[in-house]
């Protein structure tokens, strides 16, 4: 049908040619100037109907990272949304009544003033989360639920905090050098569970390292890994090394590995970090001493001098990300001098 003779028009989706039939019809219909292709009002950036509306035919347009197409028909825009308008979204809210509103899809400048509307107009919440953004709404609705072992245990574990200075007003001291650790413990407790609703039984809740097993699923976790450099300037050179080992001596590396431990909990009070003599664990982060002199999770942006680093391997699981980085993030300013 598309390679038949005598003209036709033809409706295919995506409107932005960013795969499927469309695009498929695309590259045969692109290089005669006899054909017309008509794109919709918005197309999103990077797609191929983005690059033919900045194009000026005759044009060669990348569709992919290996195709390129001359483009020789003609390119036409329409102001034309299959997507219904802000007057039509409005009539649906009012319609429905809803307790809150999410938009979930559009600009967000656009995104920005529909909310206002709906705000201003109809009294009823709004909100346009980014993408993998949390978004909390209270709810109105109570449910009775039973509650697993497992959940309420990890409920009644209370929170450590480590300090490092113990003040004692009432005994007129104050202990700043090298005070011993204290222990304090916080009632500011977070239980993180799911609910589960079978039939015929009443809703559970249970901890979530109940929930696989109760589906009878496979549990995926994704690990990250990152090579860290780490600056020692005073490291001692004078330890013979064998042939494929990184440069700096591996009895040393102990040694720095207490330093950053030292380090790291002066910047780090509020969690706890372990130190076994190979690796330091915080939460789900190990770093320890990178003995590769060439690690494929080395990629250093502005590297310390080489003469001048120890390498850390970093890995941690995907609830520990903003930590890992803070954790990092410390580590790449920090200078290691072993005396």
């Amino acid at each position: 049908m598309i390679n038949a003779p005598g003209p036709c028009v033809l409706f295919a989706t995506p409107g932005m040619l960013s795969g499927g039939f469309s695009l498929e019809v695309f590259k045969q219909w692109a290089p005669c100037e006899q054909n017309l292709i008509a794109l919709p009002g918005y197309c999103l950036a990077e797609t191929v109907g983005h690059k033919l509306m900045r194009a000026k035919p005759p044009a060669r347009i990348d569709v992919d990272k290996s195709t390129q197409i001359d483009v020789r028909c003609q390119i036409h825009q329409l102001s034309f949304s299959p997507h219904t308008d802000s007057k039509g979204i409005m009539d649906l809210i009012r319609f429905l009544s809803p307790k809150n509103v999410i938009l979930v899809h559009g600009e967000k400048p656009k995104m920005a003033s529909l909310k206002e509307r709906i705000e201003s107009d109809l009294r009823i919440p709004c909100y346009y989360p980014a993408n993998n953004e949390s978004q909390c709404i209270e709810s109105t609705q109570y449910i009775k639920a039973e509650a697993s072992k497992s959940f309420l245990q990890s409920s009644l574990s209370p929170n450590f905090k480590f300090l490092k200075t113990i003040s004692r007003a009432d005994t007129g001291f104050i202990l700043n050098e090298r005070a011993e650790s204290c222990v304090q413990v916080c009632d500011d407790r977070v239980a993180e569970g799911a609910v589960i609703m079978q039939k015929d039984q009443h809703p559970k809740i249970v901890h979530q390292n109940e929930l696989m097993d109760i589906l009878e699923a496979e549990n995926h976790k994704v690990q990250v890994a990152y090579c860290c450099p780490v600056c020692v300037p005073n490291e001692p050179k004078n330890v013979a090394l064998s042939p494929g080992e990184d440069k700096h001596p591996v009895l040393d590396k102990c040694s720095l590995l207490h330093l950053l431990y030292t380090k790291l909990s002066n910047d780090f009070q509020d969690v706890t970090i372990q130190n076994d003599g190979d690796c330091l664990q915080i939460e789900s982060l190990t770093v320890s001493p990178c003995p590769k002199g060439k690690c494929p999770h080395r990629r250093h942006v502005n590297p310390v001098s080489t003469s001048e680093a120890v390498n850390f391997c970093c890995t941690w699981s995907m609830e520990d990300e903003k930590l890992a980085w803070r954790v990092i993030s410390i580590m790449k300013n920090l200078e290691l001098k072993t005396h």
